[in-house]
């Protein structure tokens, strides 16, 4: 489940620069696997008082902490500073390395897969703390499946 402007964000921004997850979230939002929803008036309100008081959240964060916080759902978000704020309102926050993980644990994907996706996410851009990275490869390399 994504908010409005996360999905205005993710697919009409990602599809304007050819970004090609852009057309992921547009097929999965399509095909009904990924929900867009919508917020109410108070929320939207909450919101905007978020954004103008913290200037390192953005409206799509904001709608996706906020969104996550009535849902009492797990919200995934890789931005510190908008994973900091959820968290103090003691939401539980994961980021896409978790969900990289748990795919990997759960069968999704091989270790082999695993490591060229976390490879390809530092090629693009996708920032991570060095240590953090080494440990992620050596627990994808050490991961053992079950039988």
């Amino acid at each position: 489940m994504i908010p409005e402007e996360v999905c205005r964000e993710v697919v009409e921004k990602g599809l304007e620069e050819g970004l090609s997850d852009a057309l992921v979230i547009k097929e999965g939002v399509g095909e009904g696997w990924i929900k867009v929803s919508k917020l109410n008036e108070k929320e939207v309100e909450l919101c905007r008082r978020i954004v103008e008081h913290t200037s390192e959240i953005h409206l799509g964060e904001a709608q996706a902490i906020i969104l996550a916080r009535g849902k009492d759902a797990l919200l995934l978000m890789d931005e510190s500073s908008g994973r900091a704020f959820a968290e103090t309102w003691g939401l539980r926050v994961r980021g896409t390395l978790y969900v990289l993980l748990r795919a990997l644990r759960e069968g999704m994907l091989g270790k082999e897969e695993a490591r060229e996706v976390v490879l390809e996410l530092v090629e693009k851009g996708f920032r991570i703390d060095p240590k953090l990275l080494a440990r992620i490869l050596k627990e994808i390399e050490g991961f053992t499946p079950r039988e």
